[in-house]
């Protein structure tokens, strides 16, 4: 016992010492950021390149320190991020050290492998949830448009969810919805939970200057505004003036100093923008540091096949990613054409980039777009469990073991790449549908037909073509 007793000791220590380490390098790395005002000299980027190495005991992050070095060398655009970034306020700059790169990749990727050894569950690296489905929006073609508009999740849940994700070493959390900011207990989460790195995804159009100045005292929240285009695209989506509010909610977090960045669903509609380079232009002249693309998929509201980019749009359009990619400091992340940077589908908590989603009435489904359950948060809790029971629940276990869906990483998704997939997961495990209607995706025959001949051609097209891997683009995943 007394030998056991030493290790313990022996351990604790180890890891305190590790802890004071880290705090000492994420310490000058603040520091060195918090100081910058104008170009970042050859020898502040060295002394950055050796604190990563330092944090990175394993080696883990080494494919993506060592991009961005080769990146640095190159002086490609991405190196203005640092840069920008080191022109936001203190406590945007303090928290994406602090929260996002130190809790959530560095120090958070340890705790996930040992809490994951002791619990037996994969280490999935976020989540996504959404406290409220209520939107003052009603835009066609809203994945979560048939959800209950309700208040939602209450903030003793909330509270508790975050608490276990920091248990399981998550220190990432994206909140989606709805609208988030029609709750304004959020930012009183946001602010006791001051140890994690917020992504928000709103439709921007209740952010006005007020918020936006809370927003950046905080520090630890990164808005992340839906737009689709120009002002015909947006408005067209969203309703009449769509464009005009959130181009100020845009003018108001860049005054106030926060990173922000953008979200886009390319659509048969807004194909054509989303080539030209003035719609990444105005992006970077809007302040946005980074975005998403979700291509449409016909779940939710009115769903419309016909609003689903053709496979070769698809294409077309992630080629053009990749030109703009190596033009601007704008960083977008093309779901799911990128699945080659992280293997694959992310879903039902996958270990290393994976993730899920908690809905507004407490369901966790594997992903924001697959819209069944298997275990509902508020039941966990009442009968004294925690978030990660919901993480080997049948359902997600069973999509685990298929994943990937698809040798070519650049068809991830089992619910358009693969739809066979999901079809064949839910008829074995018997997942609950989540709203009404979800279960449209794979029992109504129009759609199943559509997503069939979809990702027949896809395969075909993508096979066809003379290069499909490596990327020439950082193909550093997530861990």
């Amino acid at each position: 016992m007394s030998s056991n007793y030493s290790r313990k000791g022996f351990a604790e220590k180890r890891n305190v010492i590790l802890g004071r380490v880290e705090d000492t390098l994420i310490n000058k790395v603040s520091n060195i950021l918090l100081r910058m005002e104008a170009k970042i000299s050859q020898k502040t980027w060295k002394k950055l390149f050796d604190i990563a190495e330092d944090l990175d005991k394993d080696g883990a992050y080494a494919p993506a320190v060592n991009a961005v070095r080769s990146a640095f060398e190159a002086n490609h655009p991405h190196i203005q991020f640092l840069e920008i970034v080191a022109k936001k306020s203190p406590a945007c700059r303090k928290r994406l050290i602090s929260n996002f790169f130190l809790n959530a990749v560095f120090r958070g990727r340890q705790k996930r492998k040992e809490f994951s050894r002791s619990h037996n569950t994969p280490q999935p690296f976020f989540f996504v949830i959404s406290p409220t489905m209520k939107c003052n929006l009603h835009c066609f073609g809203c994945y979560a448009g048939n959800y209950q508009r309700k208040d939602g999740l209450s903030c003793e849940v909330i509270d508790r969810i975050f608490e276990d994700a920091k248990t399981m070493g998550i220190y990432f959390v994206t909140v989606s919805g709805g609208e988030p900011f029609f709750r304004e207990d959020l930012l009183d989460l946001f602010a006791k939970h001051n140890d994690i790195y917020f992504q928000v995804f709103t439709n921007g159009t209740l952010i006005d200057s007020t918020l936006a100045k809370k927003i950046s005292q905080l520090g630890n929240i990164a808005p992340v505004i839906s737009c689709e285009g120009f002002e015909e695209e947006t408005d067209y989506r969203r309703g009449r003036g769509t464009f005009q509010r959130i181009c100020q909610a845009m003018d108001n977090l860049r005054e106030a100093g926060v990173i922000f960045g953008f979200s886009t669903v390319p659509a048969s509609y807004n194909f054509s923008t989303l080539l030209r380079e003035e719609y990444y232009q105005f992006l970077v002249e809007k302040g946005a540091l980074f975005g998403w693309f979700f291509q449409y998929i016909p779940i939710g509201f009115r769903p419309n096949p016909a609003l689903m980019l053709t496979p070769e749009q698809r294409v077309t359009l992630h080629d053009r990613i990749k030109e703009i990619r190596n033009k601007y400091p704008l960083f977008i992340a093309d779901f799911w054409n990128d699945g080659p940077y992280v293997n694959g589908c992310l879903a039902a908590g996958k270990t290393g980039g994976g993730y899920f989603h908690i809905n507004s009435s407490g369901d966790i489904e594997p992903c924001v777009f697959a819209h069944f359950a298997a275990d509902n948060i508020l039941d966990i809790y009442n009968r004294g469990g925690h978030l990660w029971d919901a993480l080997n629940s049948d359902f997600f276990k069973d999509i685990r073991a298929g994943q990937p869906w698809n040798k070519n990483h650049q068809m991830p998704c089992m619910v358009i790449d693969n739809p066979h997939c999901l079809r064949s997961v839910v008829k074995k495990t018997h997942p609950y549908p989540t709203h009404e209607r979800a279960e449209s995706i794979i029992e109504d025959q129009v759609l199943v037909n559509h997503l069939d001949d979809y990702s027949k051609k896809l395969g075909t097209i993508l096979n066809e073509r003379d290069e499909l891997f490596p990327y020439e683009e950082t193909k550093a995943a997530v861990k």
